[in-house]
């Protein structure tokens, strides 16, 4: 026997209300789009990048500045230049100092080296300095020559013309070339003043050198010429001095 319940109308509190689909992904867009809502953190993937360009970056600025620094530490002229040094003008021989005198000497009192006239020059007109030096010089042949130069600074440019041209006279005495002041010995020349003669002057400067050989061939003409040829050539070497 079936019973027979009486059925009632269903209340609005008994089942959930259903929604349409398109009601629903209304309501999920408006959820999504809502102000201040934290974005979501990206992907492992894509953090994993910016991390990487970061690093990237970080290093290209450090090579960046220490670049620059090296720049700014490095001298203005290169490392392997390499610094002028002073040379002898190049001249028809090649002097080289004696043992004995490897540097020049020099003296105040130009009378005390001096002969003759021109002795009685400096005197009246004292120089400021006298600066000598020895060297030696082969010929040709192979025969040695000795020169010996003097530089007599002046007090003036007319009294370094005066000098010059009182030495350049005959007879008229000169300054003591080394050998016959006997700062040198070489046997068995006792002075140079028998060889060649050459002088110049150089504002306030007179340069005045004198060259002999202890070979001596025949012809003395051709030997003194030849000694002031070593003369003339040896003048050079007063540049050096630094007077």
């Amino acid at each position: 026997m079936t019973q027979n319940l009486p059925r009632f109308p269903p209340r609005p509190t008994d089942t959930a209300p259903l929604y349409p689909a398109d009601e629903l992904m209304k309501l999920q867009s408006i959820m999504d789009n809502r102000p201040g809502q934290p974005l979501p953190p990206p992907p492992p993937a894509a953090r994993s990048k910016t991390t990487w360009v970061g690093k990237a970056l970080a290093l290209v600025g450090v090579a960046v500045v220490s670049g620059f620094v090296w720049w700014v530490l490095q001298p203005s002229d290169p490392v392997d230049q390499q610094v002028a040094k002073p040379q002898k003008t190049a001249g028809e021989y090649e002097f080289t100092t004696v043992p004995e005198l490897p540097e020049p000497v020099k003296d105040s009192d130009c009378a005390a080296h001096a002969t003759s006239q021109t002795q009685a020059f400096f005197k009246t007109t004292p120089c400021v300095q006298l600066t000598r030096a020895f060297y030696t010089a082969k010929l040709p042949n192979g025969s040695t020559v000795y020169s010996s130069v003097s530089v007599v600074k002046m007090k003036s440019t007319d009294e370094a013309r005066q000098l010059r041209e009182l030495t350049q006279k005959d007879g008229t005495g000169n300054v003591k070339d080394l050998v016959l002041d006997k700062a040198i010995s070489v046997p068995p020349l006792t002075t140079l003043a028998n060889g060649g003669y050459a002088s110049e002057q150089r504002d306030q400067l007179v340069v005045i050198v004198e060259s002999d050989s202890p070979t001596r061939g025949a012809d003395a003409l051709a030997h003194n010429k030849e000694m002031k040829k070593v003369s003339n050539d040896a003048i050079r070497l007063a540049s050096s001095f630094g007077n």
